[in-house]
């Protein structure tokens, strides 16, 4: 990577996640990386693609992170309920991964594969792929339902403040075991 448009993707990969995405401007990303604004669109064509960039690398990383802990063996139950708690754990205070999910549309636009490759998909995607093959997954279930399942979860915990309960980890936990139960055999 040319060292400018190194030094802008770092900037940005620091504001993104202390500010946010609605929160950072270029400018911001190019005062940090001491890069004249002008020079920010020889390397990025926009924030958006910039974020979209960002958000790419935090997303692997967070991935690999996930996938050194599970082992894609365990008990399907147990698997799912780790895998859904590290994602949650690595991603709750992680502005460019919530941005993500909030502007999903936008950088669906800057790579057509941010949704397969997103978190959440990709790591169900591989898992949905292996119960198949092992005959683990109800016959009536598919696996854009599957998906659409988990993609609820997420919505629901992103949304925890407003639920009330100070039990949200254990009825966030029911609810996985709930989605398991239609999924699974």
């Amino acid at each position: 990577m040319d060292d400018k448009k190194k030094k802008l993707f770092d900037a940005a990969h620091v504001l993104f996640l202390e500010r946010g995405f609605k929160d950072t401007g270029i400018s911001d990303i190019s005062g940090l990386a001491d890069v004249a604004v002008g020079s920010f669109y020889l390397y990025f064509q926009s924030k958006e693609d910039v974020f979209s960039q960002v958000y790419n690398r935090e997303n692997e990383e967070i991935k690999r992170l996930i996938l050194e802990k599970v082992s894609l063996d365990d008990d399907p139950v147990k698997l799912i309920h780790e895998v859904i708690n590290r994602i949650f754990k690595l991603s709750t205070n992680n502005a460019i991964l919530k941005d993500w999910f909030l502007n999903q549309k936008n950088i669906s636009s800057q790579n057509e594969m941010a949704v397969q490759d997103s978190l959440i998909y990709s790591i169900l995607s591989k898992l949905i792929d292996r119960w198949v093959l092992q005959d683990k997954i109800n016959s009536d279930m598919t696996k854009v339902r599957i998906i659409g399942l988990f993609d609820a979860l997420i919505v629901i915990n992103s949304h925890k403040k407003e639920i009330e309960t100070e039990d949200f980890d254990q009825v966030l936990d029911d609810m996985i075991t709930g989605v398991l139960r239609v999924v699974l055999k």
